[in-house]
This record gives C-alpha cells, sequence and structure tokens, in this order.
C-alpha cells in the first residue's frame, strides 16, 4: 500500500472518530440535560405536594380546635341560671340539648330517630308516652341543617380571618415528614436541607445542615399561598449532593461510552503507528538490502578477479605477483569477514544472546589501538585524528571485544560522513561515576528532525544519493546496545555543515 494511501486511511478514519466523539458528547450532554430537569420536575411536584398537605393538616388542626375548644381548666364552675324561668324550651335544652333558636331538633329514643320541630308542636306533647315509636316528630330538618351549614361557614371564616403567627401554623416534624414522604414518592432518595422564611425574610426554621450562599441549586415555594392575604413565606430546600446524584444516574452509560471511545482512539492510533512503522522498516530493509548488496559485491568481485589472476596459466610465474594477490584477497576476505560479523551481531542482539566477557582493561589503550586503526585512511585524505586523553583513572571494566568495536564504528562514521578534510578528535575525562568519551569530527552533520532516530536498526541519515555514502544502518544501533549493555548512557549532538560529537557515559564499577 503506498504511502499517500495509508495517509488519506487515517485522516478519514480519524474524521470518523471525531465525529463520533462529538455525537457522543452531545448525547452525554443531552442526557446530562433531561437528567437534570426531570429532577427539577421532580422537586417541584414534591414541594407542590408539600405546600398542599401542610395547608390542609393547618386547616383542618384549626377546625377541629375551634369544634371542639379546649376543656374548662378544673376548679371552675359555670355561672347558676339567674332567670328563673323553667319553660318547655328550656326543659328541652336540658334534657336534649335543644336549642330554642333552632326550629327543629333530632331525638333519639329506644334506638329510633325523631325529628321535631319546636313551631308545629307544643313542648308538653314531647313527653307524651302514648306517642307512636316510629313517629316523625318534626319536618323541620332543612332549617336544621341550614343552620349546621352556617355555623360552619362560621368557623371557617373566622379562621380565614384570623391568621395566627407562621411559627404556630406547623412543626419542623411535620415539615421533614411531609417533605421526605413527597421526595420518596418521586423517586427522589436525596438527603436535603431546607429553611423556612417569614413574610419579612426571617429564617423561622431551618434544618441543622441549612447554609445560605451554597453553590447548590435552591428551590422555592411560598407557603400557605390560599390565604386570603398571602403573606411572602418561602419554603427553601436543596440538595448538598445533588450534582453526584444527577451523575451518579448516567455515570455508567456516560463512562461506558467514553471509554469504548477512547479505546477506539487508542485501537485506531497504535494501528495507525504500527502501519506507518511497518512501511518505514521496509523501506528501511530495502535500503539495508541495497546497501548491503553493494558492499558485498565489491570485495567479492575483487577477491573473484584475484583469483582468476592467479589461475590463469596464460599469465606467466615472474608476472603474476601472487603476493600481492594473497594479500588482496586476505583483506577483501577480511572486509567481508566484518560485514557478515555487523549483520551476526544484529541478529544476536534481536534474540537477546548477547554474552559479554567484562574485565578491568585500560581504556585508554583500546582507544588508541581503534586510533591506529584508522589513521592511515585519516592521513590519506590530508586529514587528521587527535586524541586527548584527561581522565585520571583509565581502568574500567568492559568486554574489550565489543567496546573496540564500538569505538571502530564511531570513528568510521566520523570519517565516512566527513566529505571535506577529516578533523577527527577523541577525548576522556573524568566523571563522578567513570569516564566520558567523546568522538567529534567535522563533517556534514545531522539534521535536528533526525537526530532521534541515528541508533534505530538500519537507519541512515539521508544524503543524497543512497549508495555514495555506503553503510547498512547498524553501527550506531549496535554502539547503543553496547554501551547499555555496559550501564552507560550515550547522546548525540550535531548541527549541519559543522560536525558531530558523539558521547558516552561508561561507569567505571556495573552491576554483576
Amino acid at each position: 500500500m503506498k504511502r499517500s494511501h495509508i495517509v488519506l486511511l487515517a485522516v478519514f478514519f480519524f474524521l470518523a472518530i471525531s465525529a463520533l466523539v462529538i455525537i457522543q458528547f452531545r448525547w452525554i450532554n443531552n442526557v446530562v440535560s433531561a437528567e437534570d430537569q426531570e429532577f427539577r420536575f421532580g422537586v417541584n411536584e414534591a414541594l407542590k405536594e408539600v405546600v398542599s398537605e401542610l395547608e390542609e393538616a393547618e386547616t383542618y388542626k384549626r377546625i377541629i380546635g375551634e369544634i371542639n375548644p379546649k376543656p374548662e381548666p378544673a376548679g371552675i364552675e359555670k355561672p347558676p341560671d339567674l332567670s328563673g324561668q323553667h319553660s318547655a324550651e328550656s326543659k328541652l335544652l336540658e334534657k336534649y340539648g335543644f336549642d330554642p333558636d333552632v326550629r327543629s331538633v333530632i331525638i333519639s329514643r329506644a334506638g329510633y330517630t325523631y325529628l321535631l320541630d319546636s313551631e308545629s308542636l307544643e313542648p308538653e306533647s314531647l313527653f307524651d308516652e302514648t306517642e307512636p315509636e316510629e313517629q316523625i316528630l318534626s319536618a323541620g330538618a332543612t332549617a336544621r341543617m341550614t343552620n349546621k351549614i352556617i355555623s360552619i361557614e362560621n368557623i371557617v371564616s373566622r379562621i380565614l380571618h384570623e391568621t395566627p403567627p407562621l411559627r404556630d401554623r406547623f412543626t419542623p416534624e411535620e415539615i421533614n415528614t411531609h417533605i421526605r414522604k413527597s421526595l420518596d414518592a418521586v423517586g427522589i432518595h436525596l438527603d436535603y436541607e431546607c429553611a423556612v422564611r417569614g413574610a419579612y425574610g426571617d429564617i423561622i426554621f431551618r434544618t441543622p445542615g441549612y447554609t445560605e450562599g451554597t453553590g447548590a441549586n435552591k428551590y422555592l415555594r411560598q407557603l400557605f399561598p390560599n390565604d386570603p392575604v398571602p403573606g411572602n413565606n418561602i419554603l427553601t430546600i436543596y440538595f448538598p449532593k445533588e450534582e453526584e446524584y444527577k451523575f451518579s444516574q448516567i455515570a455508567f452509560m456516560a463512562i461506558s461510552s467514553m471509554l469504548i471511545v477512547f479505546l477506539l482512539i487508542i485501537l485506531a492510533t497504535g494501528t495507525f503507528i504500527v502501519i506507518f512503522r511497518q512501511k518505514r522498516l521496509s523501506e528501511i530493509r530495502s535500503d539495508f538490502i541495497n546497501n548491503m548488496t553493494h558492499e558485498l559485491k565489491t570485495p567479492i568481485a575483487t577477491i573473484s578477479l584475484a583469483s582468476q589472476m592467479l589461475a590463469d596459466t596464460t599469465i606467466p610465474e615472474g608476472s603474476r605477483n601472487t603476493s600481492g594477490l594473497a594479500t588482496v584477497i586476505s583483506e577483501e576476505s577480511n572486509r567481508l569477514k566484518v560485514l557478515v560479523e555487523r549483520v551476526l551481531q544484529t541478529a544476536i542482539f534481536e534474540k537477546a544472546r548477547l554474552e559479554l566477557d567484562k574485565q578491568k582493561v585500560d581504556l585508554h589503550a583500546v582507544i588508541l589501538r581503534a586510533v591506529d586503526a584508522f589513521r592511515l585512511q585519516v592521513t590519506g585524505r590530508g586529514g587528521t585524528i587527535s586524541t586527548f586523553l584527561d581522565a585520571s583513572d583509565p581502568i574500567v571494566t568492559v568486554d574489550e571485544t565489543n567496546f573496540f568495536n564500538v569505538l571502530l564504528n564511531l570513528i568510521d562514521n566520523a570519517l565516512k560522513y566527513t566529505i571535506c578534510t577529516p578533523e577527527i578528535t577523541v577525548t576522556t575525562s573524568a566523571w563522578h561515576k567513570g569516564i566520558v568519551i567523546t568522538v567529534s569530527d567535522n563533517g556534514i552533520g545531522i539534521p535536528r528532525e533526525h537526530l532521534n532516530h541515528v541508533f534505530e536498526k538500519f537507519y541512515r541519515v539521508p544524503a543524497g544519493n543512497t549508495h555514495n555514502i555506503k553503510g547498512f544502518g547498524l553501527g550506531l544501533s549496535y554502539v547503543k546496545k553496547i554501551v547499555e549493555e555496559h550501564y552507560g548512557t550515550i547522546k548525540v549532538e550535531s548541527q549541519v555543515g559543522k560536525g558531530t560529537r558523539i558521547i558516552i557515559h561508561l561507569p567505571k564499577e556495573q552491576p554483576k
């Protein structure tokens, strides 16, 4: 698949994911809004019911209190009747509770009900034992009913026009009972705080935890709104954990949906990262194969040519230069050996089969050997390779062979990536944990965007023609691996057109 196709697919995929995220957040926002509205509606309905029940209960208590007044205190006697009159009406009043102002009365005798009209009957006839038991004593029930209604209306009118103080119209237990019952009825099982304010803003009642100025939503309702002159009596209620309660109602769905979207984003990102890495690795490996083919073909061709010359019988013995041809074959064979070893070393690293033989060695001596190996190549190009070995104690614990190869790779890279007259410097200095080794050059430098990749396997910094600077892209990855196996660190500093510095911090003592 072409890189452009991968990029296009990634763009479309992330556009789809972005749209899904937007839709998801809109849905969550709508759910939260709906939950908020449902909660508010429930609270308002509950408060409406609280106000209604509280008013009904207060009215009922006052009517009962008017109909059944408190008994007179003990020891107080009613004033005697000084009129001396003993009319038939007074007898009825004494015996039957008859009110002379009322024109009819209901009398019960022997389990039967009699309706008495005080105008149509003589009072004495009320006591005539010869009257039939089922006789209707009166037809004045309508008047009696009317009077009763008038009496009740008078009581109600008095109640309406005599409004007691607000604090006397309910008890804290009553209002809390009504609130709790009404909230439970609408499905809100949540702790609350409330207060009742009078007409002048004074607090008549409040729960222990009620505070002013909280960030919670407060719900207000007028108390006793049906008074003839309704006062500004306000019931205020809020829920300290309202937001947590609302969130808990949608938490599972919201978190689940967000988690799924998040996992999709991670999966998509990881997938495309792997695709791009595989694409890049494929390109790097292709470059590696091309470079390896190029590097191997040269010594093989040289060895083949020298072998043909040795085997050519048409050439006189004295003209063959057997010794020179043998030297060429040996050098090119060693070159092939080095190339093959680099590839094998990489394979060993991947399989984690690297075994180091760490011993105490003189690092300065190892550095000088590596420098001498390249001195002829450097001077052959008219350049210089210098050493400044200032570390006071060069004895370190390393695998001498592998660390020697590390130095060879670093110097080889310095020479390889220097187009002008090479100037290579190798220095050492003291470090509180060991030694600092620096290899610097005056080469072409490394662009900033490539600095983080130079230690990756098969990675080669682009330099125009792929093959004009030979290499497999394995040298620095090998160097980094060996340094880390010695518990050291390595970093690169470079400026395009000015050169590159490789800095190694190598500890003297390492864990066993």
